[in-house]
């Protein structure tokens, strides 16, 4: 083996437990459950609670609660101003579709300022399919960059 080789370090997520909480484990903030090594929306038997279960807050409720996104999409230009509503419409079907999947895939809020719309997200990866799907569906330019030492994707969407 080599020794003068850097090591790669992992990426690092604040958010990432290598723990396993015990099956059934609920999320007070959003109903969450943790099952086979994975939150997931609960089924219609899982969402009668026994008193029993444990509680624990989700990565993305912590995230939501910490105000601490994964991932930020900006969305920028005249056309936004002129097409906003279609342009919405297009990011919360991409949301829905993604939180249906997964209880860690969610917005944590939108913010207006300088004719911008900031889109604060849960998870990276949901961050640059919005971030994409504005781009193909819209055009203009869209740059994707994710951080080196974070789990973090910053992605800029803009058109005039």
């Amino acid at each position: 083996m080599r020794k003068d080789r850097l090591i790669q370090e992992r990426i690092h997520d604040p958010y990432y437990e290598e723990k396993k909480y015990p099956d059934g484990v609920v999320c007070p903030g959003c109903g969450a459950v943790y099952e086979d090594g994975r939150w997931m929306w609960p089924t219609e038997a899982e969402k009668i609670i026994s008193p029993e279960a444990e509680e624990y807050l989700c990565p993305a409720c912590r995230r939501i609660r910490d105000k601490y996104p994964a991932g930020v999409v900006i969305l920028s230009g005249g056309y936004l101003k002129a097409h906003k509503e279609e342009i919405l419409n297009l990011v919360n079907n991409v949301i829905e579709e993604e939180q249906e999947r997964s209880p860690l895939k969610r917005l944590i809020n939108m913010e207006e300022a300088d004719e911008k719309l900031v889109l604060n997200f849960t998870d990276d990866h949901l961050a640059r399919r919005v971030g994409e799907a504005v781009g193909r569906a819209h055009k203009g330019d869209l740059e994707v960059k994710y951080l080196d030492e974070a789990k973090f994707v910053d992605v800029s969407w803009h058109r005039d």
